[in-house]
């Protein structure tokens, strides 16, 4: 007599529930922690002796970008060494949706929708979120040298969080919900990560879905970086 073992449904799949919180922790956290310690840190012991406002800005932008760069690179490295990842991961990073027409409508059309909430919506509701952001981030001082924070912040960051929320995030949820709530429950993690203020998490949640329904159109998160670099690009750029 055959017996058929039944198979929970995490053992269906090869990342269960434990690697990916595991997974999402180290490429968050621990990738920060790592380039905090080999870049960041240095530089603001370096810094901390200087005088001169345009020297620690110029050093500033230096160690975040730096840092950024750091952190996308560990991140990229754990993502082609760790295998259950990899799997999950290699499917969408298609870039063969940069060959389609429809990948930019899709993309023009909601980062369009996007600009227009925040503009009519989210600025109205909370008309000092954009301020409170840049004293988070200490914009005041990275926006001195423009190239390094674009380069940093409005190319680097958006392929690294890509990855970890479009990528690891939502492609884990879609794995085991429908799409719209595993649209909804990246997003809410999306805003939850920009905690620099309320405005700015509700901002981030909205950017979120519209960025989710991105790659579930085009089967693809590439679109979904690119969509997050115009962003960045505007934001910083504005």
């Amino acid at each position: 007599m055959q017996h058929s073992v039944q198979l929970t449904y995490d053992q269906n799949h090869s990342l269960s529930w434990g690697k990916f919180v595991g997974s999402v922790l180290f490429a968050f956290f621990g990738a920060q922690i790592i380039s905090g310690l080999f870049i960041g840190l240095p530089f603001m012991i370096y810094t901390a002796g200087l005088s001169d406002k345009k020297t620690i800005a110029l050093y500033s932008s230096l160690g975040n970008t730096g840092g950024t760069l750091l952190q996308l690179l560990i991140l990229l490295l754990f993502i082609f060494k760790y295998e259950p990842i990899k799997k999950l991961l290699l499917p969408v990073l298609n870039f063969q949706a940069l060959q389609k027409v429809r990948t930019y409508i899709y993309l023009f059309l909601f980062f369009g929708l996007s600009i227009a909430i925040h503009i009519f919506i989210i600025s109205k509701l909370f008309p000092h979120a954009t301020q409170e952001q840049d004293l988070a981030l200490n914009l005041e001082n990275l926006n001195q040298y423009k190239i390094l924070l674009i380069l940093g912040s409005a190319i680097f960051v958006p392929i690294f969080e890509e990855l970890i929320f479009r990528g690891i995030i939502l492609q884990f949820f879609q794995q085991r919900f429908p799409f719209w709530i595993a649209a909804i429950g990246s997003s809410f993690i999306f805003g939850i990560a920009h905690i620099y203020s309320l405005g700015v998490m509700v901002g981030a949640f909205m950017m979120g879905m519209f960025m989710a329904v991105l790659c579930k159109k085009t089967n693809s998160i590439i679109p979904a970086m690119l969509f997050h670099m115009m962003n960045n690009t505007l934001a910083f750029l504005s």
